[in-house]
């Protein structure tokens, strides 16, 4: 044998191959090499062994049960299919030439594994006696694809992520190894919903490896490998995948927008892609309003939540594994209007700048209606609940963030807030005041803006705006704080009497990239004449200081 082939992970990615000296002269080396490949001691010495073999009648492997589908898939009424098994494959590790004191049989006492919805697994060795203690070593327990060895690194771990557990010692520390009054071991642990992939029609062993106690323990660098492998089928099925785009939603509706709503939301059959390199950007989530008029999507994404690719290789991922997600999203209070209706949708690996879209949501995959957003069934939910302030984060054509942030470099920051369960006054009014905070988020008294709230533009409790800041008036350091203010009348020619209500901090962009950009925009303005020792694609404010000294005919620069 010239060389031979390491099973593929999971994933679909090979790991990388050891470093092996192919040697045939010794038959320990070529029980070892037969090791590796999941092969038995009997099988690698000789021919003669190869023809006994051959002969064996392969173990039958009962075909996997259909199990209903879970209430909550979106295919609940389908008939749960069982995964194809390979025949033959389970007897791979059959210890032909090992004595039964030194053999593990492995069972699987959990049953059929629906793959589709997820669940716990649970496995059992044979009794092992103090002696087979005192002679071997339990080594790795996981997961693995049929037929195949338990791939793994210099630290004993698997590398068929996601399927596999670990090293037995450390299985025993988190609580999944449990030992039995009769000298057993149980295994038990969790695999989570649509984690292993539904096609090709996966096939998987739960294997445990053990190596003699007397030497040291094994390792993934070095040729030798006294690792021996019990092994045992474990039975799959997966629901079948819905044909179109299917959000599955932890609540019916929105039942009270005013106040901050936690929803889980599963996608099936969504076929968006990453269509980034080398595939780090994430998609995103996205809620558009509806014109019930039109039935399309209008202004600006109101709510943009990111997620993950779940399908991938050795590198990067690239869409979602098996065509789901799962994501827990905090919807903010006043994001949502009652009695509005809202589309959701996909952007595939990148958020589009603002210009890109000719038509709102035009770039989106995977649409379908959103879940209705209700009003409260009564008032005492929204007088209750404590006031919320918002404000979306500024997309520039050159700028990206989830969070809200201002920045002196730009020429102007245009912040749209919602203000929601502002209680009514009786006097005075309500304010937007954008004010500075020091290094530890202490406010110092300055303010960038101040805006009057008119009482007709709050709504039940609910306001919005946008609030305009030219970058000028903004500071280099520190940060800023939004602030909504109550601004009573003084009483008796006292000064107005003013409290803060609700507050949220804005993060100040202050960098190299940003200082360059608006030298740029100055330079431009002004129309200085060009000059040799820079380039305006180049200048920062320092340069800028220097040519405007020279221009002057200052002699000291």
């Amino acid at each position: 044998m010239s060389s031979f082939f390491r099973p593929t992970t999971v994933q679909g990615a090979k790991t990388p191959a050891q470093k092996i000296r192919i040697q045939n002269a010794q038959s320990k080396k070529a029980i070892s090499l037969s090791l590796l490949l999941g092969m038995t001691p009997a099988l690698a010495v000789t021919p003669a062994a190869h023809a006994d073999a051959a002969q064996t009648k392969p173990a039958q492997v009962e075909p996997a049960q259909a199990d209903p589908a879970s209430p909550v898939s979106p295919a609940a009424s389908l008939q749960a299919t069982p995964v194809a098994t390979v025949p033959g494959a389970a007897e791979a590790d059959a210890a032909t030439g090992i004595s039964d004191a030194d053999k593990i049989d492995l069972k699987v006492t959990t049953g059929t594994l629906n793959i589709s919805q997820g669940g716990t697994v649970s496995v059992t060795t044979s009794p092992l006696t103090p002696e087979f203690r005192k002679k071997y070593k339990l080594f790795q327990f996981g997961l693995v694809n049929r037929g195949t060895g338990y791939e793994w690194s210099r630290t004993g771990e698997a590398t068929q992520y996601p399927l596999y557990r670990g090293k037995v010692d450390h299985l025993r520390d988190d609580g999944i190894v449990r030992d039995n009054p009769d000298g057993s071991l149980t295994f038990t642990f969790e695999v989570k919903k649509q984690t292993i992939p539904a096609a090709p029609s996966p096939a998987l062993d739960v294997v445990l490896t053990y190596y003699p106690a007397g030497e040291r323990e094994p390792n993934a660098e070095e040729y030798e490998d006294p690792r021996l492998t019990a092994r045992t089928p474990l039975s799959l099925t997966q629901d079948p995948e819905p044909d179109h785009t299917t959000y599955v939603y932890s609540m019916p509706a929105v039942d009270n927008p005013w106040v901050d709503t936690q929803l889980k939301i599963e996608g099936y059959h969504i076929l968006s892609k990453q269509l980034v390199e080398p595939g780090s950007a994430p998609a995103y989530l996205m809620l558009y309003e509806v014109d019930p008029a039109t039935g399309k999507m209008v202004g600006k994404p109101v709510f943009t939540h990111k997620v993950r690719y779940t399908d991938c290789g050795e590198y990067y991922c690239w869409s979602f594994l098996n065509n789901y997600f799962s994501a827990d999203v905090t919807i903010p209070a006043g994001t949502l209007r009652p009695g509005k209706s809202y589309m959701i949708g996909v952007y595939s690996g990148l958020f589009p700048n603002p210009d890109e879209e000719k038509v709102p949501g035009s770039l989106l995959t995977d649409i379908a209606p959103f879940i209705p957003v209700r009003s409260p069934n009564s008032n005492t939910e929204v007088k209750d609940a404590a006031p919320v302030l918002r404000v979306e984060p500024q997309q520039m054509d050159q700028y990206r963030s989830d969070s809200p942030q201002v920045s002196p470099y730009w020429e102007k920051n245009t912040l749209q807030v919602r203000a929601v369960n502002l209680p009514n006054l009786a006097e005075g009014h309500y304010r937007f005041s954008l004010q500075a905070t020091d290094a530890s988020g202490n406010l110092t008294g300055q303010k960038a803006l101040e805006q009057d709230i008119a009482a007709d533009r709050i709504q039940s409790g609910y306001t919005e705006a946008t609030l305009t800041v030219p970058g000028e008036a903004l500071n280099y350091q520190g940060g800023y704080k939004l602030v909504v203010e109550k601004v009573l009348p003084g009483q008796g020619g006292a000064a107005d009497s003013v409290q803060q209500v609700v507050s949220t901090d804005l993060g100040l962009v202050v960098n190299a990239f940003e200082e360059r950009e608006a030298a740029k925009r100055w330079y431009k303005a002004q129309q200085l004449p060009k000059s040799e020792s820079y380039s305006s694609e180049n200048l920062t404010r320092r340069d800028l200081t220097v040519v405007l000294y020279r221009l002057a005919g200052s002699p000291k620069v």
